[in-house]
């Protein structure tokens, strides 16, 4: 096979620098003369993206011996476990890589020589006795390759490739016209993994292609090699493909117009019509874009479609390190969205009984390197590799479901792809970084990574509830029974991945367990965090209130909500705590660009704090004059409740209990919230008197459209943000009760999703101790029924109303109250 040959044109183009034919193989004979090794010896390589792993790579070939290209990103003991293993004679590597790779060296226990690429200069005189790279056909079974598997299920294996395996994946490439000589070709992933080393490094030098090597992933970067270098042909991971997708449609949203005509095209769908619509943007991404294909994990089916909007289109692929790479791809004139394509060239596929996807063909890697078992249990006796993923073909298009060992099958036999339900959740919001679904207690979890710097910008101090009602909850609605995530979990560290940004799945117990431990080396760890002598003092009072007010350890590193688990009312608390004993006013909006405490403290200490002990006084709080009006009237109660009475008994068969419960003076009214239709049930328990003095307390989120803010302002409602303004909320509450008004809340904060009573909220009962109002508990039944969450139009179906003992909160505490209400309401629904 000649490999390189002398084309008289630039090969590679690396930090503005051009390398022809010439050059590359120059450099590819001077580094053959740097070692010395036996037939099949083994070295590796481990650097950046850069023009001598090329050199590396082929001087290894050229001395037959065998390249291990390792992650450049690896630990000692990453690289002391692939030394082991391999027992390779030399390591080419670079600066940057060095001393990492030499304390591997030295862990693994073996005499391994270093070449570092940066000190090596090739001699301006040097000329190679030809100028071409061959190698020769009775080598073509011989081993070329080595690469480490990423590891998503465990400890990584060496995969073996020939050189008959990487030569049946680029004729495939030729033969489905994915890339030619012509072409100009953009690298931008790390090569140490197969899809990019094959295709980005290997064919191009192959075919002859002009090849962009980038050696950093952004936004930027990426648009600057391809406007610069009119990139015909880029190879990338959904990741890379996300980013670009954002970066163009945020200027696309930003203006009223360019969204206009995306929607237009969007639905003509006609890519003549969109390449003119969109050909600055065509033409800002270097204009010459002809192929932009995804491989190593699915992509978002909406991304495609909006490229596809922009007059550009994503072909997607499949394969693995084992099949060198391509299975499957879709052919840039036929493109079925959501599969992979068709299977190339040279290659069959089928679908085993069990829905798996087993390949056969030149692809199919050589094995497992120094691991006979895993090789039997990959490749069967009749040559059939088992690539572990599920699978499924529609005419000749074949459709990956999921990893099999990834799927959740719960205890009903129900089949749940993760991967599935994370990409659903992360196209609706930017406030998810990483998310990872995960079976626990036999229903799914989220575990969320949130994006701190969209949650900073976005003034976001109620993490947790934004994430579970504005997030997860809307996944949910529409959502099978069975696919429904029943809690979420959020963490402050990144989730474990590959570097091509797959879930290392089988590392999320571990994640989690750590996240939650309290050993030994937890603490000392936490111990190592010194507290600057110039804050300690704020620091000390701030961690003694915390500790004692809600019994709970603190170090400074701790975030209030993710790692103390406090809401934004215990916010509100601090706030005051802090207003009263250092005498500064911090804005609410202001501890969402907390990240801990020791933050909160320096803060205190740069505005010039001094401590004063007074407590948090909420009576202070809430009998504090607030110059904000209250909603105008409660005129909008007063019509629907007018026009909702036939429908209430001829419909709904309303049946009321116990009105002679509600008293004649000022009371804080809270139920249990099942449906929309709450409200509306509770206003026909009243009078239209008492309608004009009863107010109620909402989430702004149901209020987010001018029509619904001017019907609430003449409805008595009183609008909360969980994020924002709660103090004064709270104070407005106040205002209305010591203004001899009634409140009505729904201290679960939410509708009921599955029909169940939820935690109580404890605002009312800080409202009830502090201005000695009593509670007066209700409890609604048969409103879920007839119009459960999500739902568009309610069912007939009767619904009953019952309103209980008022509860004094005189000798009560706080938390009595709020539980005293709750089990009232819950043994009544029990029953």
């Amino acid at each position: 096979m000649r490999f390189i040959y002398d084309r008289n044109k630039v090969a590679v183009i690396f930090h503005n620098k051009e390398y022809t034919y010439k050059e590359i193989i120059k450099g590819i004979k001077y580094y053959a003369t740097l070692f010395k090794i036996e037939r099949d010896d083994k070295v590796v390589i481990t650097m950046e993206n850069r023009p001598e792993m090329i050199y590396s790579i082929f001087s290894i070939w050229e001395n037959i011996g065998t390249s291990i290209v390792l992650d450049s990103g690896y630990t000692p003991e990453q690289f002391a476990y692939a030394f082991g293993d391999s027992q390779p004679k030399y390591v080419f590597t670079s600066d940057r890589i060095e001393e990492t790779v030499k304390k591997g060296i030295e862990l693994s226990g073996l005499d391994i020589k270093i070449i570092n690429v940066d000190r090596v200069q090739i001699p301006e005189d040097f000329t190679p006795d030809n100028y071409e790279v061959i190698i020769d056909d009775n080598d073509m079974e011989r081993v070329a390759l080595i690469l480490y598997t990423s590891g998503t299920t465990g400890q990584p294996k060496g995969v073996m490739l020939t050189f008959n395996n990487i030569e049946s994946n680029i004729r495939a490439i030729r033969e489905i016209e994915l890339v030619d000589e012509n072409d100009r070709v953009l690298a931008i992933l790390p090569y140490h993994h197969i899809l990019p080393l094959n295709i980005t490094l290997l064919m191009p030098m192959y075919f002859g292609t002009f090849l962009v090597i980038l050696d950093e992933i952004s936004s930027e970067a990426l648009k600057s090699a391809l406007k610069n270098y009119s990139i015909s042909v880029i190879m990338g991971v959904p990741r890379v493909w996300e980013l670009l997708h954002k970066v163009i449609m945020s200027k696309i949203n930003s203006s009223w117009a360019a969204r206009k005509l995306f929607n237009i095209c969007s639905k003509v769908k006609s890519e003549s019509l969109s390449k003119k619509v969109f050909k600055k943007v065509s033409d800002e991404l270097g204009g010459k874009m002809r192929v932009l294909a995804s491989g190593g994990a699915k992509l978002s089916p909406e991304i495609i479609d909006d490229f596809s909007t922009l007059g550009l289109r994503i072909i997607e692929g499949y394969g693995l390190t084992e099949t060198s790479p391509v299975i499957a791809f879709n052919r840039p004139e036929h493109i079925t969205v959501g599969s992979v394509g068709t299977v190339i060239p040279d290659v069959e596929v089928k679908i085993g009984e069990d829905g798996e996807i087993l390949v056969r063909g030149a692809n199919v890697m050589k094995g497992y390197y120094n691991n006979p078992e895993a090789t039997e249990a990959a490749i069967d006796e009749e040559g059939w590799f088992h690539t572990g993923d599920l699978g499924k073909f529609e005419g000749n298009d074949l459709f990956v479901i999921g990893r099999k060992k990834e799927m959740i099958v719960l205890s009903n036999g129900k089949n749940i792809n993760p991967s599935d339900i994370e990409t659903s959740i992360l196209k609706q919001t930017d406030l998810i970084k990483e998310i990872a679904i995960v079976e626990y207690n036999n229903h799914l979890m989220a575990i969320v990574y949130p994006d701190f710097d969209v949650i900073r910008r976005k003034q976001i101090s109620n993490i947790k509830e934004t994430l579970k009602w504005e997030i997860i909850d809307k996944y949910n609605v529409t959502a099978p029974k069975y696919r429904k995530i029943l809690e979420i979990k959020v963490v402050k560290d990144e989730l474990p991945k590959t570097k091509l940004g797959k879930i290392r799945r089988f590392m999320l117990n571990d994640f989690l367990k750590k996240m939650e431990s309290d050993t030994d080396e937890h603490l000392l760890k936490k111990k190592k965090i010194v507290v600057p002598e110039n804050v300690a003092y704020e620091y000390g009072m701030l961690k003694e209130y915390l500790e004692k007010t809600y019994n709970t350890e603190v170090e400074p590193d701790y975030h209030l909500e993710l790692d103390l688990g406090l809401d934004s009312l215990d916010i509100v608390e601090i706030m005051s705590f802090i207003e009263s004993n250092f005498g500064i006013n911090i804005p609410e909006e202001k501890f969402s660009d907390f990240k801990n405490i020791l933050e909160i403290a320096q803060y205190i200490k740069d505005n010039g704090g001094s401590y004063h002990e007074e407590g948090t006084n909420w009576s202070k709080i809430l009998r504090e004059d607030v110059d904000i009006p209250l909603p105008k009237s409660s005129a909008v109660s007063k019509i629907t409740r007018f026009l909702f009475k036939p429908v209430f008994y001829l419909y709904f068969h309303l049946k009321k209990e116990n009105l002679d419960k509600i008293p004649d003076k000022p009371a804080i009214y809270v139920g249990n919230h099942q449906s929309f239709i709450d409200g509306f049930a509770f206003n026909e328990c009243v009078g239209y008197k008492k309608l004009e003095d009863t107010y109620y307390i909402a989430v702004a989120a149901h209020f987010d459209t001018p029509i619904r803010r001017f019907l609430a302002n003449r409805g008595n409602i009183i609008i909360i943000d969980i994020n924002k303004n709660l103090k004064d909320t709270l104070q407005i509450a106040a205002k209305v009760l010591r203004e001899g008004k009634n409140l009505v809340i729904f201290p679960e904060g939410a509708r009921t999703r599955g029909g169940e009573l939820q935690e109580f909220k404890k605002t009312f009962a800080i409202l009830s101790k502090e201005l000695d109002i009593p509670v007066v508990p209700y409890g609604i039944r048969g409103a879920y029924e007839a119009m459960p969450y999500g739902s568009k139009f309610p069912k007939p179906h009767p619904i009953e109303i019952r309103f209980f003992d008022p509860i004094d909160p005189k000798d009560l505490t706080i938390e009595e109250i709020v539980e005293k209400s709750r089990a009232t309401i819950k043994e009544w629904l029990d029953k």
